[in-house]
C-alpha cells in the first residue's frame, strides 16, 4: 500500500516538474509569435532636413577713414548700439593739421581765379576796345586817303609829286590798318588763353574744395560712429594703436570693428540638389529666383508669416529643447559643391520671440515642411512589404486558418511616407493589427 502511494506521489510530482519546464520553454519562444502594431489616425507631414548657419542678415565692417592713434574705444563686443552712437575716437592732430592744409590750398585757388578773371576782363573791356577803336579809326583814315588819292589822279593840274605822296599816304594807312587788324587778333588769342586759365583755375578751386571737404569728412571722422542700429561683433583695434585712413591707403583703411544687425537673423540652410525641387515648391513667391515677386519682399516678416502653412521648423545644438521658427526668405541659384554632393543655400528668416538667444555662426539643423496631410490612417512602415505578387501591403492575422499564427496579405493603396509611417488610403480600417515581425509557422515559414 505504501509502496502504491509512493509511486503515485512520484508520478504526480513528475507531472507537475514536467509542466511547469513546459511552461517555461512555450514562455522562452514567445518570438515565434512574431510583433504587431495598429492602423491609427492623425497627421503626417514629410521633412526636409537640412543644415545650416546662423547668420545676420547685415554684417557691416566699419574701416578707418581718418588717420590717427587711438585714443578712446567706447564700445565694446556684445555692446547694443545705435546709428549715429560714438564707438570709437582717434586723435584729431593729422587730421587737423590735413584740414588746414586743404583751407590754405582753397584761398590759394581762390586767389588764382580772382587774378584769371582779372586779366580776362581786363583783355575783353580794355585791350579789345581799344583795338577795335584803333581798327576803326585807321580804316577811316585809309578810306579817306584813298578819297584824296583818287581826286588828285582826277586834277588836270596835279604833279607827280602830289600823286606819289596821295598814293604813298594810302598805302601807309592800308599797312597800319592791318598791323592793327593783327593786334586786335593778338587781344582775342590773349582773351582766348585768358578763358582757359579761368576755366582751369575753377577746376583747381572746385578740385581744392573737394579736397577740403574729404579732409573736414576725415577730421569728423576721427570720432568713428556706428551706420545701423545694432550689436558689435568684433573690436579689431586697441588704445595706442595708430591707423591710417581709407585715403591714404590701397587696402581702404584699418578695419577697427564690424556692426551686427540684430534686427533680423537668417539661417542659410544646405538643402541637396535631390531636395531643392520640393523646397521650391513650397516656397513663397518672392523667394524664388528670377520671381517678378522678388522686389515685393516683405517688410514685416512676422506678419508674412500668419499666410503660410508648413513654416520651417530650426534646431540648434546649445538648446535642444527649444524650437525657433522661421520663414523661407530666399532661393539662392548658385549652387555650392562639397565633394560630390551639391547643395543650394535657402536663406530663412527666423521669426520667433525667442531668436535673440541665437548667435552668430551656430549650427542649425532645419526642418522644411514639404507634404502635409491630415486626419488620415497611419501605419508603421516597417510593416508594410512586397506582396506575392509584387504588390505592396501588410501581413495581418488570419482568423479563420485553422493553423496558430498563421497570416494573410492585405494590399494597400499607399500615399505620403515620412520613413516611419505610411499613408493608408485604401485596405485597411483604423484600428487594424498589422505584422511588424512575422511569426513563426508553417506558412509564414518562406515569408520575409
Amino acid at each position: 500500500m505504501i509502496k502504491k502511494l509512493l509511486i503515485t506521489f512520484l508520478v504526480l510530482a513528475v507531472g507537475v516538474l514536467g509542466y511547469f519546464q513546459l511552461r517555461s520553454f512555450r514562455l522562452s519562444f514567445t518570438f515565434t509569435e512574431g510583433k504587431t502594431a495598429k492602423v491609427t489616425r492623425g497627421d503626417l507631414t514629410v521633412p526636409i532636413e537640412a543644415v545650416g548657419e546662423v547668420l545676420p542678415a547685415r554684417r557691416i565692417e566699419i574701416k578707418a577713414e581718418a588717420s590717427g592713434e587711438v585714443l578712446e574705444i567706447l564700445k565694446q563686443p556684445g555692446d547694443v548700439v545705435r546709428a549715429g552712437d560714438a564707438i570709437i575716437r582717434l586723435d584729431r592732430e593729422e587730421e587737423k593739421r590735413n584740414y588746414d592744409r586743404a583751407q590754405q590750398e582753397v584761398s590759394a585757388a581762390e586767389a588764382r581765379l580772382e587774378r584769371a578773371k582779372l586779366t580776362l576782363n581786363n583783355l575783353e573791356r580794355v585791350e579789345l576796345r581799344r583795338a577795335n577803336e584803333l581798327v576803326a579809326q585807321l580804316d577811316a583814315q585809309h578810306y579817306h586817303a584813298e578819297f584824296r588819292f583818287t581826286k588828285t589822279r582826277e586834277l588836270a593840274d596835279a604833279t607827280d609829286d602830289e600823286l606819289i605822296a596821295a598814293e604813298t599816304n594810302v598805302n601807309v594807312l592800308a599797312s597800319r590798318v592791318r598791323d592793327a587788324a593783327a593786334g586786335r587778333d593778338g587781344v582775342l588769342i590773349q582773351i582766348g588763353i585768358a578763358a582757359k586759365d579761368v576755366s582751369i583755375a575753377e577746376a583747381t578751386l572746385k578740385s581744392a574744395q573737394q579736397t577740403l571737404g574729404d579732409a573736414l569728412e576725415r577730421l569728423e571722422k576721427t570720432e568713428i560712429r556706428s551706420p545701423i542700429d545694432g550689436m558689435i561683433g568684433e573690436m579689431r583695434t586697441q588704445v595706442g594703436e595708430v591707423i591710417q585712413g581709407g585715403k591714404t591707403t590701397l587696402t581702404g583703411g584699418t578695419l577697427l570693428a564690424t556692426v551686427i544687425d540684430t534686427s533680423k537673423l537668417i539661417v542659410r540652410a544646405e538643402v541637396d540638389e535631390a531636395e531643392i525641387g520640393r523646397v521650391y515648391d513650397i516656397a513663397p513667391a518672392w523667394a524664388k529666383p528670377g520671381s517678378a515677386d522678388r522686389t515685393a519682399l516683405p517688410t514685416d516678416w512676422t506678419a508674412a508669416a500668419q499666410g503660410q502653412e508648413g513654416l520651417p521648423v530650426i534646431r540648434v545644438d546649445t538648446f535642444r529643447d527649444e524650437t525657433f521658427t522661421g520663414i523661407i526668405e530666399r532661393i539662392l541659384p548658385e549652387p555650392k559643391k562639397v565633394q560630390e554632393a551639391v547643395y543650394y543655400p535657402v536663406d530663412v528668416v527666423i521669426i520667433s520671440e525667442n531668436r535673440g538667444k541665437l548667435f552668430k555662426g551656430m549650427r542649425a539643423d532645419v526642418t522644411f515642411t514639404a507634404d502635409r496631410v491630415s486626419n488620415v490612417l497611419l501605419c508603421p512602415e516597417e510593416a508594410i512589404v512586397e506582396g506575392p505578387r509584387g504588390d505592396l501591403g501588410v501581413y495581418v492575422p488570419d482568423r479563420d486558418a485553422g493553423e496558430e499564427h498563421a497570416t494573410k496579405f492585405v494590399a494597400c493603396k499607399l500615399g505620403l511616407s515620412n520613413g516611419m509611417y505610411s499613408e493608408v488610403m485604401e485596405g485597411l480600417e483604423e484600428g487594424a493589427v498589422v505584422y511588424t515581425k512575422l511569426p513563426v509557422g508553417p506558412s509564414n515559414r518562406d515569408r520575409k
